[in-house]
């Protein structure tokens, strides 16, 4: 599978590379189907989003208004959102008081774009991304936004939907056209059905793949013109999720355009040095060591009956040369708090031997799981970024359980994405999922099986496989190209008769 490599910072020419600091590329498979979802204007009803997306094993982009977090209880507390940020979303900017920047003067809108980054980075998060409030991206915005430091941003509009534009692109090209306008369909209103969500990525794929942002606003039952209802937005997600078989994948902006996270600059041209961002440590769980006992040598499974060259080692869980009762090569892991255990159990779905976790309370967020065990190459094995890999366990349980990941660079392990809740199963079933792309500047993977609910989870036979053929040879595309060079914009954005654009939030 070849792969495209977005080998530089958007909108810095190629002199001033250096200048802008080297961050990880993004590296999105060719032919790919890129879904992001973006959340707007920092409102209370989208603390359903953590739990949502963690059902489906997906992460989201957030823009957030800085002077809105906290402010009332109709908006984002600074701990709603630092709990999305620990569950992987990635936040990012849509200025201060969502202001319409064609409405204000120069000044003002550097502040409102310039500081919302840095306000929003000074709280500990790495912004690289921005929206323009009430899609008000006029050139002016537009360079502001490239001083501010930002890596993209995106408007609404300029894409083909089931409402308008309707000769507008299907998608947005990968990497984008112009990365300070990138284009999307309008904002998803209350009376969008299932069928009208599916068709924006149905059209991506027949086309041949691209990018799709799907823009949100408020999740509620009609309060809102631009609003979802919750069981709709899960359908979707639910319809969603499958799709990675067919190269559809769900990845936030950042993820797309890549890029270092530059320093924040205020509006009056300073700069000042926000601190190391801290997601979280992945291995921040209590490993339960078990009891000792003899161990037996591995018998081995090749691949957990799915077919192609496992990955992993002692994968049949069979090998304990330390008779720890923890298998070679993996560790068990607590997260958050929960009461419960550990067991070696001979109810095997193959060889002698298997892992069992028990939970019999738990608090929100916490999981048992057993994991591959963080080296630097001997247990957990090396990875090519842009390939998709197949994981899968032979596995039973009445509770929640899914599959979890995390990559290491060359600067430590990096919690990944976690796979969608696996059916429950009181006999032996084999639980599959496809991973999206491994990021650029992976060196190494991580998987494991975790049980995220107060019952008990049995797991054997687990297997890792690199569904891609070959190393993918990188296409590198330049980011900067010289104004007169670069394409016209699109068409202004229309909607069809009788639909006139809502002046609401974008």
């Amino acid at each position: 599978m070849s792969s495209l490599v977005l080998a530089c910072s958007p909108g810095v020419p190629p002199d001033d590379e250096e200048a802008a600091g080297s961050g990880a590329d993004s590296v999105v498979p060719a032919g790919a189907t890129v879904v992001t979802f973006t959340f707007a204007d920092t409102n209370k009803s989208q603390t359903v989003v953590g739990p949502l997306f963690a059902k489906y094993g997906m992460r989201s982009t957030f823009h957030l208004n800085s002077g809105r977090i906290g402010r009332g209880s109709g908006d984002l507390s600074l701990e709603d959102v630092r709990a999305l940020a620990a569950a992987g979303h990635e936040i990012a900017s849509h200025t201060i008081d969502h202001v319409r920047l064609d409405e204000v003067s120069l000044a003002e809108a550097r502040h409102q774009i310039c500081d919302d980054r840095a306000q929003l980075m000074a709280l500990g998060f790495p912004v690289t991304s921005f929206a323009y409030p009430s899609s008000s991206d006029t050139p002016e915005a537009r360079q502001l936004v490239i001083e501010c430091n930002f890596n993209s941003a995106r408007a609404t509009g300029g894409i083909k939907n089931p409402y308008g534009c309707s000769s507008c692109p299907l998608s947005e090209s990968i990497p984008p056209a112009d990365p300070f306008i990138i284009r999307t369909p309008q904002s998803i209103q209350s009376d969008w059905t299932l069928a009208d969500l599916q068709s924006l990525v149905l059209q991506t794929e027949g086309a041949g793949g691209g990018w799709i942002q799907i823009s949100l606003h408020k999740i509620c039952d009609g309060c809102d013109t631009y609003s979802i209802r919750e069981p709709l937005l899960d359908a979707f997600l639910a319809w969603l999720a499958p799709r990675t078989s067919r190269g559809t994948f769900v990845l936030t902006t950042h993820e797309v355009i890549g890029g270092a996270v530059k320093p924040p600059v205020r509006s009056d041209g300073g700069t000042f040095d926000a601190g190391t961002f801290d997601a979280g440590t992945f291995d921040a769980g209590v490993p339960d060591a078990g009891v000792p006992d003899a161990g037996v040598p591995d018998a081995g499974v090749p691949d957990g009956g799915t077919g192609g060259v496992n990955l992993l080692r002692n994968a049949s869980l069979e090998t304990d040369a330390d008779s720890d009762n923890v298998p070679d090569c993996w560790r068990r892991v607590n997260t958050g708090s929960s009461s419960g255990g550990w067991s070696r159990t001979p109810d095997a779905h193959s060889g002698s031997w298997a892992q069992t976790a028990r939970i019999s309370s738990l608090s929100s967020g916490a999981d048992r799981r057993l994991i591959v065990f963080q080296d630097t190459g001997v247990c957990a094995p090396a990875v090519m970024p842009g390939h998709t890999y197949r994981v899968s366990a032979w596995y039973k349980t009445a509770g929640r359980a899914g599959f979890v990941t995390a990559y290491r660079t060359s600067s430590g392990w990096v919690p990944w994405v976690s796979g969608p809740d696996l059916p429950a199963s009181s006999t032996y079933r084999l639980g599959e999922w496809t991973t999206p792309p491994v990021p650029a500047g992976a060196l190494n993977l991580g998987i494991g099986l975790a049980l995220r609910s107060a019952s008990r989870l049995t797991m054997d036979d687990f297997s890792l496989v690199d569904l891609s053929v070959g190393p993918p040879p990188p296409r590198a595309f330049a980011c900067w190209r010289p104004m007169e060079e670069r394409p016209s914009p699109p068409a202004p954005r229309m909607t069809s008769a009788g639909r006139a654009p809502a002046p609401g939030p974008r």
